[in-house]
């Protein structure tokens, strides 16, 4: 049975509502046999364009971005641009009813590939159309994982990439199809083949492809579920070292995520907690820099003030999502700002903790609930204990005493740190006592 585990994360570290373990029976994609089959065909969209004047058929797919107001297609650079900073023109999505016309507003390609569009940046080859979402409508979509993203660590080269030699598919309209034509050519084709080589920033797989399948999803059965892990963009470079797609990485992530008009994520903030009407509340980690090569990594501590000095700030954003779910199951994360190598929050709800890690794993995954994309807005952090049990992640501070608390009342900057992070069974009330503040 396929494994979906990180070689360097302990397996009880995987959300089990992800996992591929002996009780979840999949197919031999690795997909979860209560899926419907063939799903993935709805999230597959063929783009026709016009190129320095002569007309072009590419794919995209969409994927589902958590609290995202658009509905988000992610494709290849080079069927949006056709010159520097110069969109092509007439880019229209292909439906079985209707050609649905694309304007440049829309549209968002990596500054790097859209300066210099050719194949020597064959890595920063993608971009993204932008769709108004009907909020009312199910959210559609590929599910993504960062973990999928991460090249080998050093430490772990000998285990190798968590992707190579894994069962790949790729998928796309070849430019003879449409979803417009009757079957079977109304469906996008599924081409499969393994990974013959994982870059930090680019796939390369033997899966059988043709020049307009560009743009399509490379993606596999992950946590039982259809995750996609690169956008599909160019044939093979050399003999034998497979076709190419840009790997949805960190930098990827992160960039999808700043274009204008998406802004997922929050930037240097600090996180806040409401569980005192008197007090500010705010998670204090001290600096890496702090601890000493081989020490263990330090531990979050509930930094107490009026409002206390401020010294740990947070990027964050979304890490994962399933496909077709609602906002609140995907998952966000935590890493210090303005750090490297990256430093992550690691929520260990078994050992009431919260920890510094040097490489994403799973527990660096929370949920946030109620959250928007906006700072001084409450909610709740959720964290997952064991198998499909989730905590309420909250602070307290009954350890500090009244000398402690008089001590605060003369100094706004200074401050009291305390234990108490809390992991608590949900209440059935609604709970949202976190939230951002802005540097």
């Amino acid at each position: 049975m396929f494994n979906p585990e990180i070689p360097d994360v302990p397996s009880h570290l995987f959300h089990q509502s992800h996992q591929n373990r002996e009780t979840l029976k999949t197919d031999r994609y690795r997909i979860d046999l209560t899926t419907s089959a063939g799903r993935w065909e709805n999230w597959v969209v063929k783009l026709e364009f016009n190129k320095l004047g002569e007309g072009k058929h590419g794919n995209g797919f969409y994927i589902n971005i958590p609290n995202s107001k658009h509905d988000v297609i992610l494709t290849a650079g080079h069927n949006l641009v056709d010159a520097p900073n110069h969109f092509c023109t007439q880019i229209r999505i292909i439906t079985p009813l209707a050609e649905i016309p694309v304007s440049n507003n829309n549209l968002r390609v990596c500054e790097r590939y859209k300066v210099e569009p050719n194949e020597n940046n064959a890595i920063y080859d993608y971009g993204v159309i932008l769709l108004d979402r009907d909020r009312k409508a199910p959210r559609r979509g590929f599910g993504f994982n960062l973990m999928l993203g991460l090249a080998a660590s050093r430490e772990g080269r000998k285990e190798g990439d968590v992707l190579q030699n894994r069962a790949l598919s790729v998928s796309g309209y070849k430019p003879q199809d449409s979803p417009q034509n009757s079957k079977p050519t109304n469906l996008p084709r599924r081409a499969e083949g393994s990974c013959v080589k994982a870059n930090s920033y680019q796939l390369m797989y033997s899966a059988k492809t043709e020049e307009g399948m560009s743009g399509g999803p490379v993606w596999l059965g992950f946590r039982g579920v259809e995750t996609v892990v690169a956008v599909h963009n160019y044939g093979a470079e050399d003999s034998g070292e497979g076709n190419r797609g840009s790997r949805l990485n960190l930098d990827l992530l992160t960039t999808i995520f700043g274009f204008d008009d998406l802004k997922l994520g929050w930037t240097n903030v600090s996180l806040q907690y409401l569980g005192s009407p008197a007090y500010s509340m705010h998670l204090h980690l001290y600096s890496p820099s702090s601890t000493a090569p081989g020490k263990i990594a330090p531990e979050g501590r509930v930094r107490v003030g009026k409002p206390g000095r401020l010294e740990t700030w947070f990027d964050v954003l979304p890490v994962s999502a399933p496909p077709d779910e609602k906002d609140s199951e995907g998952c966000y994360a935590f890493r210090l700002h303005d750090v490297e190598p990256a430093r992550w929050l690691g929520w260990d709800a078994n050992g009431r903790k919260v920890t510094l890690v040097s490489r994403f794993d799973a527990r660096c995954e929370v949920k946030l609930l109620h959250v928007v994309i906006q700072p001084g807005k409450p909610f709740a952090i959720r964290a997952q204990l064991k198998a499909n049990e989730w905590v309420e992640v909250r602070m307290g501070m009954a350890l500090l005493d009244e000398n402690d608390l008089e001590a605060l009342e003369a100094d706004p900057e200074s401050y009291e740190d305390t234990s108490e992070i809390l992991f608590e069974p949900i209440s059935k009330e609604k709970v949202g006592l976190w939230f951002f503040r802005l540097l």
